[in-house]
Order: C-alpha cells, then structure tokens, then sequence
C-alpha cells in the first residue's frame, strides 16, 4: 500500500504542476446574471438574465465601465444574450481602456488564447505588464504563467517566480499553488540562481500559504511534499492532516490520497492521518 500510495502522490504532483499551466485566469463577472435568487429555471430565468444584460447594457452605454466589463462576460458566456465572443473581446477592451483593471486582465487573456480577436500573446504580454504595474494582482499572476511557459516572450524563470510570489503574497487565486509548483520545478532543475533546499523551502512557504488562504490544491501538495520527504520530513500523519483540509475544501484527489492512507493505516490509533487532530507542522523558516 505505501508503494501505491508514494506511486499516486507522484503521478498527482506531476498532474498537479501540468494543470496550472492551462491557461491564465479572468475574473468572473460581479453580480452575474444566474447567480440570481431562486426565480427557478426555464423562461422565467431567462428572461431574468435578459433583463440582467439589458441592464449592464444601459449603465455601460453611460459610461460605467465595469457594467461593460460584466456584459462582456454575460457575451463570453452566453447567458441573456447570444454568445459572441467578438463582442466579449470588443466590450473588455473599452473598458480596459477606460481603466478597468479586471477588464484589462481579460482582455490580455483573451488575446492569449485568441478568443474573439486574434491571437497576440506579445500584445497580451504588455497589457499584462502594464496591469500588474497598476496593482491588479492576477495580472501578476498569469504574466507570471505567460514568462514560466514561455508564451509571447522567452522563458523567463526567475521573472516568473518573484511575479508569482508578489500574486501568492497578494492573495490572487491559484498563485501560491503556481508559485510551489515552480519552486518545485526549479528544485529539480538544477537552477544555478538558488541551492534545491532553497527552492524547496520556498515550496513550503507557497504551499502553505496558499493552503491556509483557501487553495485546496495546495493542500493537497503539502500532503504530498510530507509524504515524498520534499522539503520537510517523511510523515504520513502529517500529510493526512493536509490532505485533510484539501479533501474538506473538495478537492477529490486530496481525498483519494486520504483514503488510501486510511487504508494503510488500517484504523488503529488516535494518531492516524485524518483522524484531525492537532495542528500542521509548521514549514522550515
């Protein structure tokens, strides 16, 4: 069983680090149309996100831009108006060049994935750039993803990882797992900048921050990292104690990895993983 297990936690920190490299993220729409308070489903909800667009259509026309920017999204989407996701691109720019930062985040996105406009990921790179300068912490985050690829610009690794811990600092979604996968990454590497200890230490870091702000993901890979020895020492209680929170937080392969160190376990003892209590190890400073 603990070969099966060592074997998951593998294969998971693999997937893991693959996953985030998808695409970079948009921010959803505020007061979005569904979202709403139980009018049911069928017409009458669809008239309601009718409506909802109607309305976002108005107040951008006056000139409130993140109206626009939340029309934008109903378009992208499809709900209350026919999916056009030129008219998503059109309508995120306009607001991105009035000064919302959030637009601006999606439009860099997508001009990334060509989505509505052509694709430029140069274009997407600078208004990312320009986003994150003004504060706007997922930008940071997905320029970060953008130099770690290597997509618009070449790979910049070390860029990408103080981009990624100034958005995981800055509590923008999924940075901390993104910064930890790096550190990772790094570590296997080789880099001549910073000793394996270093980046692992730093993986530490990540993953717990990104675990106690609410990342199930990095939960989980502070499970893993307990399990693997990466980082921090071999322990299976602690790394139930991980997984715990990443499995309570929904995360169905921190789960996985839960249920089979349960099995190992085999029940016996107050102290065995996921039994919950006491606090996580605290990471090497």
């Amino acid at each position: 069983m603990r070969t099966t297990i060592a074997i998951l936690a593998m294969s998971v920190l693999a997937v893991g680090c693959g996953t985030k490299k998808k695409k970079p993220e948009a921010e959803p729409a505020v007061g979005s149309a569904g979202s709403g308070s139980g009018s049911g489903t069928g017409s009458g909800s669809a008239k309601a996100s009718e409506l909802v667009a109607q309305q976002f259509d108005a107040t951008c026309v006056a000139g409130d831009l993140e109206a626009c920017r939340n029309l934008a999204v109903l378009y992208s989407e499809g709900i209350g108006v026919a999916k056009d996701a030129g008219k998503a691109a059109a309508l995120f720019g306009q607001a991105c060049n009035g000064g919302n930062l959030a637009a601006c985040n999606q439009i860099a996105l997508a001009l990334t994935e060509g989505m509505g406009v052509a694709k430029d990921p140069a274009k997407a790179i600078e208004i990312y750039e320009r986003t994150c300068t003004a504060g706007y912490y997922l930008a940071c985050r997905n320029l970060g993803l953008m130099l770690r690829d290597g997509r618009g610009v070449p790979a910049d690794l070390e860029r990408a990882a103080k981009l990624l811990d100034q958005a995981c600092i800055n509590k923008a979604p999924f940075a901390c797992t993104n910064a930890g996968d790096l550190d990772a990454m790094r570590a296997g590497m080789g880099d001549a900048m910073s000793s394996a200890e270093s980046h692992f230490r730093q993986m530490i870091a990540h993953y717990k921050r990104g675990c106690d702000d609410g990342d199930p993901t990095s939960c989980r890979q502070m499970g893993i990292a307990y399990l693997q020895g990466r980082g921090l020492p071999k322990s299976t209680t602690a790394a139930g104690v991980w997984l715990k929170r990443g499995c309570a937080a929904k995360d169905s392969v921190a789960c996985e990895l839960l249920a089979k160190l349960g099995g190992e376990a085999g029940g016996a003892g107050s102290g065995s993983p996921g039994s919950g209590s006491g606090t996580p190890a605290t990471p090497p400073q």
